[in-house]
């Protein structure tokens, strides 16, 4: 994808209902787009965790099925959902609020 391409998709997430933030990143950690009422020190720190978390998991992935590629990954906690996108070029992070359904 380009970057014109990520900057569309971003427009159309900041206006998902749920949506608390978004973090594009490198594949490095470096913040190169966050929701714009996110903080800096935030962003970076969801990129850097994710970082660890998302090469951590793709070599569990491989260990299991060498043939096999980590593309996306979903950490539900009590509060929050993050979304996290493997793209070639990109580390894309989306952060929702989530509630269980009700019983």
């Amino acid at each position: 994808k380009t970057m014109s391409e990520v900057e569309e998709t971003l427009e159309r997430v900041k206006v998902q209902q749920g949506v608390e933030g978004y973090v594009i990143a490198s594949h490095d950690g470096t913040v190169l787009r966050r929701f714009p009422s996110m903080s800096q020190e935030l962003a970076e720190a969801y990129a850097e965790s994710m970082k660890h978390l998302g090469k951590k998991s793709r070599n569990v992935v491989r260990d299991l099925d060498p043939k096999n590629e980590l593309r996306y990954l979903r950490i539900r906690a009590k509060k929050h959902e993050v979304l996290v996108a493997f793209d070639p070029e990109f580390l894309v992070i989306i952060i929702q609020k989530w509630t269980p359904a009700s019983a």
